[in-house]
């Protein structure tokens, strides 16, 4: 009995530490927005760019441009689900440890995704060819069984991330984002708004009772958000959301030359955030854009005539932008969505980085 409470009273402290430090992040993403600054996040940032690959935690190519990690580290979860031991670009998961690790040591704040592979089909997370994958992990089956081995496994993980006083580090968590589409599993067309909800409170209740109570979820949405309506339509409810996002990418395929795929770029971010900030108001939530990009970059005033306007006005907590991805990547169809050395717009970051508008870990 006395160990028994024993155990409960730890496991009660534990957690309360655990709150202290994910609210310590959701108050240092408020303050910033508040100051009219965003933190700067990047995909992959330290395991491959533009002209290299295998850079295990060594390497940047922001680092290399401006002298500064990123304050916001994005990775992703896949393909953990596989156990073959590798993460991204031939780098391993000891890797993948070690730059969360280092991040947080730099005082940088690390988000994951995670394309999840199909639980019903055992293919990646475009495989859209059963329509029932939800509907089977709701209901008992082959399917619920390996995913919940699937959120074991994540949760094995997330448990060895601490910090050198063997606290649990803080994560954003964005699962199943995109939802609105439909190229993913979970997508708009492959399940119901019911069910797609259904299965994110699972989520966050399974991983919540393995103790991983230092994740913060994120819920984000693609493409065009013209109201609040079409936001909250697959939106889990505010206990199960601690961070509100969007997501914005240039539209390469627009007619009309560089400038007119600025004018699209700020309209849609715009548009998106506008509707965002009203529900982070509504809750006191932070919001973001959790996935943006140029795809290797053709604008030299990107930065300053399109990003920069775009966030303008916003309590933006952090931009995240996606891989910078080798040519080689893809059969050499690999595309950079961020800057780097040598880019046409590499200078014009280091403009709008002098304005003191995007963050950088220090």
């Amino acid at each position: 009995m006395k160990q028994s409470l024993f155990f409960l009273l730890f496991s009660f402290l534990h957690f309360c530490l655990n709150a202290q430090d994910v609210q310590g992040v959701i108050s240092r993403l408020k303050r910033t927005a508040a100051a009219g600054k965003v933190y700067m996040g990047h995909h992959d940032d330290t395991f491959y760019g533009r002209n290299w690959s295998k850079g295990a935690c060594e390497k940047s190519d922001l680092e290399e441009l401006c002298g500064h990690r990123p304050m916001v580290l994005s990775l992703d979860f896949c393909p953990l689900e596989l156990q073959n031991g590798y993460y991204m670009s031939g780098s391993t998961w000891e890797q993948h440890h070690r730059a969360i690790v280092e991040q947080h040591r730099r005082g940088g704040i690390t988000t994951i995704s995670w394309h999840m592979y199909n639980p019903a089909t055992s293919k990646d997370a475009w495989d859209v060819s059963d329509y029932k994958t939800v509907r089977k992990i709701l209901k008992n089956s082959a399917a619920r069984e390996r995913f919940i081995h699937f959120l074991d496994l994540a949760a094995d993980y997330i448990l060895t991330l601490r910090d050198d006083e063997g606290q649990l580090i803080p994560l954003i968590f964005r699962p199943f984002h995109e939802s609105q589409g439909s190229w993913f599993w979970w997508g708009h067309d492959l399940c119901t708004s019911r069910d797609f909800i259904k299965l994110w409170r699972f989520t966050h209740q399974y991983l919540s009772l393995k103790g991983c109570t230092n994740l913060l979820y994120c819920f984000s949405v693609s493409g065009v958000t013209h109201s609040t309506v079409d936001y909250l339509e697959r939106f889990p409810g505010p206990d199960y959301v601690d961070i509100l996002g969007t997501e914005v990418y240039r539209d390469n395929s627009l007619a009309g030359g560089i400038e007119a795929k600025r004018t699209d770029f700020v309209r849609r971010a715009r548009q998106n955030l506008s509707v965002v900030q009203q529900l982070g108001q509504r809750w006191q939530k932070p919001i973001c854009v959790a996935e943006s990009g140029g795809e290797n970059a053709e604008d030299p005033e990107w930065w300053t005539r399109a990003v920069l306007p775009a966030l303008q006005g916003y309590p933006v907590s952090y931009i995240n932008f996606w891989a910078n991805q080798p040519i080689s990547f893809g059969g050499g169809k690999g595309k950079a969505h961020c800057t780097f050395p040598g880019a046409v717009d590499s200078q014009d970051f280091l403009k709008a980085l002098n304005t003191g508008k995007l963050v950088m870990c220090k």
